[in-house]
C-alpha cells in the first residue's frame, strides 16, 4: 500500500529555466574562460562545491567566491543569489495534480536545494502549500542520489520504503531511491507523470 508520496520540486513542481540566470550572469564573466550560455550553469552543476552548498558543508557566501573565481564573475554576492534564485517557476498542471493528490495521501517535498533557494521558495511559491512537509538536502546533509538522503527522508517520515511513491526528473536520482526500496517514477513531462503516478497508485489499492 503507498501510503505517503514524495515529489522532487525543481524539474517537478517547478520548472527550471536557466536562460534568464545566464543572461543577466554572463555579461560579467571574464569571456578569456571560454564560458558560453550553454556551459555556464553546467559549469556549476558539474562542480563539487555545488554538492558541499546543497548538503549545507558550504554558506552560499563561499558558494559564491568559488564560483565567482572560476567564471571570472564581477558582480556582486547580491547579483549573484538574484539571479540564481530566479531559475523558477510554477509548473502549474503538476502543481493542480499534487493538490489533488494531497486530499487523500499526504506529500511531502523531497529536493536537492541550497539556502539561496530554501525555504525563500516556499514564501514565492505559496502554490506548494498543498505539501505536509518538505525534506531539503541542506538540512539532512546529504543530496540526492546519495542512499543518506532517502534513509534520512524515510527516517523523518517514519515510514518504509514500501509505503512510499518517489517522483523525479533526474534518472540517477530514481535509480537512487529504487536502491532504497523506494518505488519511483522518472518525470519526463506532466501528462506522462500524472498518467504514471495514477497507475501506480490504482495499482497498489489492489
Amino acid at each position: 500500500m503507498i501510503r505517503h508520496l514524495l515529489f522532487d520540486i525543481g524539474g517537478v513542481l517547478l520548472n527550471l529555466d536557466y536562460g534568464p540566470a545566464v543572461e543577466r550572469v554572463l555579461p560579467l564573466c571574464d569571456p578569456a574562460l571560454g564560458l558560453n550560455s550553454r556551459s555556464f550553469f553546467g559549469l556549476v552543476e558539474r562542480d563539487p562545491m555545488l554538492m558541499d552548498y546543497e548538503r549545507g558543508r558550504v554558506p552560499p557566501e563561499e558558494f559564491y567566491r568559488h564560483f565567482a573565481k572560476k567564471a571570472g564573475y564581477r558582480g556582486g554576492y547580491g547579483e549573484f543569489v538574484e539571479a540564481w534564485y530566479h531559475v523558477l517557476s510554477e509548473n502549474r498542471p503538476m502543481i493542480e495534480f499534487a493538490r489533488e493528490l494531497a486530499a487523500r495521501r499526504p506529500i511531502t517535498l523531497a529536493s536537492n536545494a541550497g539556502v539561496i533557494h530554501h525555504p525563500r521558495m516556499f514564501r514565492d511559491f505559496p502554490s506548494l502549500g498543498f505539501r505536509r512537509g518538505e525534506v531539503i538536502s541542506c538540512d539532512i546533509g546529504a543530496v540526492k542520489p546519495e542512499r543518506a538522503f532517502y534513509e534520512r527522508t524515510l527516517d523523518r517520515l517514519g515510514r518504509r520504503a514500501e509505503e512510499c511513491l518517489f517522483l523525479d526528473d533526474r534518472p540517477e536520482n530514481v535509480a537512487g531511491a529504487e536502491a532504497c526500496g523506494i518505488r519511483s517514477i522518472l518525470h519526463t513531462g506532466a501528462p506522462s507523470s500524472i498518467a504514471a503516478v495514477r497507475a501506480a497508485l490504482s495499482e497498489a489499492s489492489r
